[in-house]
């Protein structure tokens, strides 16, 4: 019998989830019921305890960043010797060998801790190599500012240091939204995942370390849910909410990524799927126009405000307690759901794929006047109305490794653990290594074997360290990543 995993996905209306098994289950609840609620009534379906649960929201980080310049961040850099980057510079110095070499002075810390702030993000230049001082700022830290207030950068992981001062920044400003949503959850279920914007799962405390990995995770799931629902590894995926309508392009049966995303104005770390969203879905209120606001539900499903469902109502269809559509005029339904169909046709044309997977509670509806608006086949699989949360739930872990081995120190570090090192490798032995040491640490939250094969090999360096002519030993980085995908229980 087939384990089952409960995927959830809180969108920007409704919150998702599905109960995947040898079957699946799917619930839709508007997001005024709260996560809780979702959580109370998937406990009556199924135990969260004992089944895995996976969660997916992009939501709370993104109603914090759209507030980003109003959220004070302290942001304390300990960059070494004669560099000057925007924020608080401290004493303090780690050479690019992951060597310390002047110590953190404590009264200047707590000095400095005076700024007003809401939350404060900690960096040093070689953290990722050595992240000694960047703890003991963080112990200070905790005088004044909770745990969850506090991001550090070395679990960013990457060494570029201007965009990893950008990427803790963002962490910091959303720790403590990400720390009270999975105590919420922990009522529920001890160990759960979270899932990231690359379309993988990740346990939940690597996503409260670096919670960045959370941001654009609804349009990975709904491309994931997409491509496992019908097969097709190359389309342009359309989920249809309440709210707006993303696309995401799948290429080869995995959502099109990008890198280094910017946020307010900054380039940061963080990767996540490359997704389009209009600012129009099923809730867009209609009075003489088609209008990109959400008010609150359709008439159809108890709401006050006239919205496109409710004009679709008004040309024939029967969604919801239909007859609450009170039509203003057919001409102005009419009007509402052509110029919708004209947005959705000009984003399709621009971004060129030759077929569409809809997906959203709209789907089935809009799916054959898209067609014929677009002349692009247009597919709409069985669920289409949770395909984000079924992504959510046949996902299978995705863990990143950022090593360093230096022989000749006899150290290795990884995700910045160090630990002691022995042995002459060669390049090809230390890729391997790493690999199996990231399959070892996903083997540890249950991670089947099959699940974890696929490693890519995403950066290596090298160069040999000799001294008087001799050869001392060898420094290498390796970054290594199990890739994203759908888990072998579910392939």
């Amino acid at each position: 019998m087939q384990d089952v995993v409960i995927g959830i996905d809180v969108g920007g209306t409704n919150t998702d989830a599905a109960i995947v098994g040898e079957d699946i289950k799917t619930i839709k609840l508007p997001n005024e019921s709260g996560i809780g609620e979702v959580l109370e009534k998937l406990s009556q379906k199924a135990s969260l305890e004992r089944e895995k649960l996976i969660i997916s929201t992009s939501l709370p980080l993104n109603l914090i960043l759209s507030r980003y310049h109003e959220i004070p961040t302290l942001t304390l850099l300990i960059p070494g010797p004669g560099l000057r980057y925007e924020g608080v510079t401290l004493k303090g110095s780690v050479t690019h060998r992951g060597d310390v070499v002047e110590d953190v002075e404590e009264e200047e810390v707590r000095r400095v801790m005076n700024t007003r702030a809401d939350n404060i993000a900690i960096i040093g230049k070689f953290s990722v190599r050595n992240p000694e001082l960047e703890k003991k700022v963080y112990k200070i830290a905790l005088e004044r500012f909770d745990w969850d207030c506090i991001a550090l950068s070395h679990p960013v992981g990457e060494l570029n240091f201007p965009l990893r001062i950008n990427t803790t920044v963002v962490n910091a400003k959303i720790k403590k939204t990400v720390v009270e949503l999975a105590g919420l959850i922990k009522r529920f279920s001890k160990d759960f995942f979270f899932y990231r914007g690359d379309g993988g799962i990740i346990p939940s405390e690597i996503a409260i370390q670096n919670p960045s990995l959370l941001y654009n995770s609804s349009p990975a799931a709904v491309a994931v849910g997409a491509y496992y629902l019908t097969d097709v590894k190359d389309a342009l995926v359309m989920d249809i909410g309440g709210t707006t309508t993303d696309f995401v392009i799948l290429e080869e049966g995995k959502p099109k990524i990008l890198n280094r995303v910017e946020i307010a104005g900054k380039k940061t770390l963080i990767r996540c799927v490359d997704s389009v969203s209009i600012a129009f879905g099923g809730d867009s209120v209609v009075d003489s126009f088609l209008r990109p606001v959400r008010l609150g539900n359709p008439m159809a499903f108890g709401g006050e405000f006239f919205t496109l469902t409710d004009a679709l109502n008004c040309i024939g269809f029967e969604i919801g307690n239909y007859k609450r559509s009170r039509c203003k005029s057919s001409g102005v339904a009419e009007k509402a759901v052509d110029d919708y169909l004209s947005v959705v046709a000009e984003s399709v044309r621009n971004i060129g794929k030759d077929r569409i997977i809809a997906t959203g509670f709209l789907a089935k509806y809009l799916a054959e006047m898209i067609e014929d608006r677009t002349g692009i086949k247009c597919i709409v699989p069985e669920h289409s109305e949770a395909a984000n949360a079924i992504g959510v739930a046949v996902s299978k872990i995705s863990l990143t490794l950022y090593a360093r081995f230096d022989t000749e120190r006899r150290r290795a570090v990884f995700n910045g653990d160090i630990e002691e090192f022995e042995g002459n490798y060669e390049d090809e032995e230390l890729v391997e290594i790493a690999k199996e040491k990231v399959r070892e640490i996903a083997m540890t939250y249950g991670t089947s074997e099959e699940d974890v094969k696929d490693v890519r090999l995403v950066y290596f360096n090298s160069y040999t360290v000799v001294r008087g002519g001799v050869r001392r030993g060898k420094i290498a980085d390796v970054v290594v990543q199990i890739e994203p995908g759908i888990s072998s229980e579910f392939a």
